[in-house]
């Protein structure tokens, strides 16, 4: 951080749990200006740690540094000028080159668009990457995501709940340079949640359930609306959590209930809009399998979605629907068609 080709910022360390080896090795950095540093006397945990620097007088940007990660000098730099850009982005990260237990790219497309458009991206990717946690977070996005959801879990899947709720602000925009390194250790928060228990992980994926419909329904002002963000978020947990398991969906789903009523969340699925649901629910994955396996079937699929959110966007406008659904019927037409080259 100190070589970084950008020197305006301020670092805070904060050292958990009253660590008193990991505070000394930090203190000789007090000495730069810039740094400072806190020793939590409990411990946090990531979470918790996370949450209490959100709380600290944030400028423009806040940028989280994990304990083993470093970057690029040019880090910041480049970030930065890419936000200059894009003054619309909640978040503005590069791709993370892996080593350690990986040794690849964890590579995150941009999201962007109307809110709606940009949430239903999302999740139809949760669980696939954590990038933009680790770039560029605008202050007044922060500011409307609020905190962490803390639980019982150690809040493993929460930064995916946190980072829905930062697309309700704006963009996602990824700048294609491998400029943030990331260490991968065995026995990282990561590599043990894949390890932990089938248990716990289900446990999780409710917590995760009940958190995308809290960052997805304020942006739903019809019952139409909420049907839709309610069962893609079916789709993209439940269903897609227990393909493997096919007979335990609706177990799963009785559990993503059961949490959200534990949590106070009962208005964000209610008892009049549960039918719907599981009626769906049981016809949806042979849907989704049927679509995985044609290609007619995943177009006709998306084209209909589009359709979905272009009148949920649009609700007055059939001509801005019709110009929403270009570009997807572009990229379809280069997708199905190839260009006649001479031999």
């Amino acid at each position: 951080m100190q070589r970084q080709t950008f020197g305006n910022f301020e670092a805070i360390i904060s050292v958990d749990g009253n660590d008193a080896e990991t505070a000394a090795a930090c203190r000789p950095f007090l000495a730069d200006p810039r740094f400072r540093m806190v020793v939590q006397p409990e411990r946090l945990d990531w979470a918790g740690n996370f949450n209490w620097l959100l709380q600290q007088d944030l400028k423009e940007f806040f940028c989280y540094r994990q304990y083993d990660d470093t970057t690029a000098p040019e880090f910041f730099e480049v970030l930065l000028r890419a936000a200059d850009k894009e003054p619309h982005a909640a978040a503005i990260y590069c791709d993370c080159q892996m080593s350690g237990e990986r040794n690849d790219l964890d590579i995150a497309p941009s999201i962007e668009g109307e809110t709606p458009h940009r949430m239903a991206q999302y999740i139809e990717r949760i669980l696939s990457s954590a990038a933009p946690v680790r770039g560029l977070v605008r202050k007044a996005a922060i500011q409307q995501a609020g905190l962490v959801r803390v639980n019982e879990f150690r809040a493993s899947l929460e930064v995916f709940v946190w980072l829905a709720k930062l697309l309700r602000w704006g963009d996602f925009r990824r700048v294609a340079k491998p400029i943030y390194y990331k260490l991968d250790r065995p026995h990282n928060f990561s590599n043990e949640f894949i390890r932990s228990s089938e248990d716990w992980k289900r446990a999780n994926y409710t917590a995760l359930f009940t958190g995308l419909l809290e960052a997805a329904m304020p942006l739903c002002h019809t019952p139409e609306e909420r049907l839709f963000f309610q069962q893609i978020i079916v789709d993209h947990t439940v269903i897609y959590l227990t393909k493997n398991e096919p007979n335990s969906k609706e177990k799963l789903m009785a559990e993503c209930l059961e949490r959200m009523k534990y949590e106070g969340n009962a208005h964000l699925l209610t008892a009049e809009e549960t039918p719907a649901i599981l009626q769906a629910l049981q016809r949806r994955p042979d849907e989704i399998r049927l679509r995985e396996r044609s290609r007619m079937r995943r177009g006709i699929y998306r084209i209909r979605q589009r359709s979905q959110l272009a009148r949920f966007i649009y609700p007055r406008s059939p001509i801005r629907r019709a110009i929403y659904q270009i570009p997807l019927l572009f990229e379809m037409l280069g997708k199905t068609t190839r260009p006649m080259l001479p031999k």
